[in-house]
């Protein structure tokens, strides 16, 4: 059984702030601010995490994915892994975790490898828990200062784009060039 990644901490900043994005939008008064910090806030957020077409973090956060069964080697689905922690409720319930040094973060092709040292004795789940251990993972280029230029300037003008075309208009798609900026850093397994 599959279970969807759940955000645990979201990032502390965005990749952009509200000044680069106005500079974009060729805005210089307060009075659209709150819209343009929404606007920024959606195109971060089409773009960003495992939700957004990018499938990958640009800020760092933490996610979680949960597992029903024990396996010595598990695949998270994105790249650029910082930390991993992984816990468990034992036999009895009680929360477990497992020592850094039995946790092992590889890049692979399809995002992370996460491998349990061979001398990690797998221990007892806890029965009635459909889902005991926990996958808990930092991924995202760093810092705001971290994430490629091309990304921030696909933020900005998907904002810009959004703030001068309201219509709502879902025909559109991505406006012309910020498809080839996000396109060397969209991640899809393979």
């Amino acid at each position: 059984m599959k279970f969807r990644p759940i955000l645990i901490t979201p990032p502390a900043e965005s990749p952009v702030t509200l000044d680069e994005v106005k500079a974009q939008a060729i805005v210089d008064f307060a009075d659209d601010d709150d819209l343009l910090t929404g606007l920024r806030d959606a195109a971060v957020a089409h773009l960003d995490g495992f939700r957004g077409i990018l499938g990958r973090a640009m800020v760092s956060q933490t996610w979680q994915v949960q597992q029903a069964a024990w396996l010595r080697e598990i695949c998270l689905p994105v790249p650029d892994v910082s930390a991993v922690a992984i816990s468990y409720a034992d036999a009895g319930g009680a929360e477990q975790s497992v020592t850094a040094d039995n946790i092992a973060v590889l890049p692979i092709a399809s995002g992370t490898l996460v491998s349990l040292a061979d001398s990690f004795d797998l221990p007892t789940l806890e029965n009635s828990n459909p889902a005991p251990i926990k996958v808990q993972f930092t991924c995202g280029f760093g810092t705001a200062a971290d994430v490629p230029a091309n990304l921030k300037l696909a933020i900005n003008c998907l904002a810009a784009d959004w703030y001068e075309n309201r219509s709502g208009d879902t025909k559109q798609g991505l406006p012309m060039g910020v498809e080839a900026l996000i396109r060397p850093f969209r991640w899809v397994a393979v």
